[in-house]
C-alpha cells in the first residue's frame, strides 16, 4: 500500500512523524496486554497503573490526529489517502489499550485462581496472538505485503479457535463466575486479533476494504 500511495516519492515529514507515533502506541499497547495477561493467568496482583498507561496511548492518538489535522490544513491534496489510512489504523491502536484494561476488570470478577484446562489453553491462544504486534508493526511500518498477510491469516485461524473456546467455556461445569471470565477473556483476545488484523489489512487491501477482516464475530 505505501508503495502504491507514493511510488518513488517519501510521504511528508508530518505524516512520517504520524507513522512513528502509531508505532509507538502499538508497543504500548503490546506491554499493557502483557501485563493484563500476567494477572489473569498468573494470578498476580497487577503492579503498575493500567490508566496511566492507556492515557499515554491516548495522547498518541491525539497527537496523530493533530499532526494529520496540521498537514491536511497545510497539503491538502497530498498525501490525502494516506493520511485516511492513519487514522483508522491510530483508531485499531487505541482500542487495543483499552481491552487489555477490560482483561483485567474481567480478571477481577474471577472467585478463585485461574488455573487447570482452561487456563492453560487461554494462555496457549495468548502466546498466538503476542506475535502478530510485532508482525503487524513491522508489516505497517516498512509495507512489508507478506507479514501482513500473515498476519490477517493468523487472526483467521486464531479467531476460530477462540469462538470454539468460548463455546467450550458456556457449556462447561465450571462455576458461573469462571464460565464468564474464560469466555469474556477469549472474547477481549479475539477482538485484539481484530484490531491487530484490521492494521496489517492497511498494507494489502483497498482503502475500501481495510477493516472488513473480522466481520464473523
Amino acid at each position: 500500500m505505501w508503495k502504491m500511495l507514493f511510488g518513488s516519492d517519501k510521504p511528508s515529514p508530518l505524516v512520517e512523524s504520524a507513522y512513528r507515533d502509531i508505532s509507538t502506541m502499538l508497543h504500548q499497547s503490546r506491554h499493557m496486554l502483557d501485563l493484563a495477561l500476567t494477572t489473569l493467568l498468573d494470578n498476580v496482583t497487577l503492579e503498575e497503573d493500567l490508566d496511566r498507561l492507556d492515557d499515554a496511548v491516548d495522547v498518541g492518538e491525539r497527537m496523530v490526529r493533530r499532526t494529520i489535522l496540521e498537514h491536511l490544513s497545510i497539503n491538502p491534496g497530498v498525501d490525502l489517502v494516506a493520511s485516511l489510512l492513519l487514522l483508522s489504523t491510530v483508531q485499531d491502536a487505541e482500542r487495543i489499550g483499552d481491552f487489555a484494561r477490560g482483561l483485567v476488570e474481567v480478571s477481577e470478577m474471577a472467585k478463585s485462581p485461574r488455573t487447570g484446562e482452561f487456563a492453560a489453553d487461554l494462555r496457549a491462544m495468548a502466546d498466538r496472538l503476542r506475535p502478530m504486534f510485532d508482525d503487524a508493526e513491522v508489516a505497517f511500518r516498512e509495507d512489508d505485503s507478506k507479514r501482513a498477510a500473515g498476519v490477517i491469516a493468523a487472526h483467521g485461524e486464531l479467531r476460530q479457535d477462540l469462538k470454539a473456546y468460548r463455546a467450550r467455556a458456556a457449556a462447561s461445569d465450571l462455576t458461573a463466575d469462571m464460565a464468564m471470565v474464560y469466555a469474556s477473556s477469549a472474547q477481549i483476545l479475539r477482538r485484539v486479533g481484530a484490531h491487530l488484523s484490521n492494521i496489517a489489512s492497511t498494507v494489502v487491501q483497498p482503502f475500501d476494504r481495510i477493516r472488513h477482516g473480522d466481520e464473523d464475530s
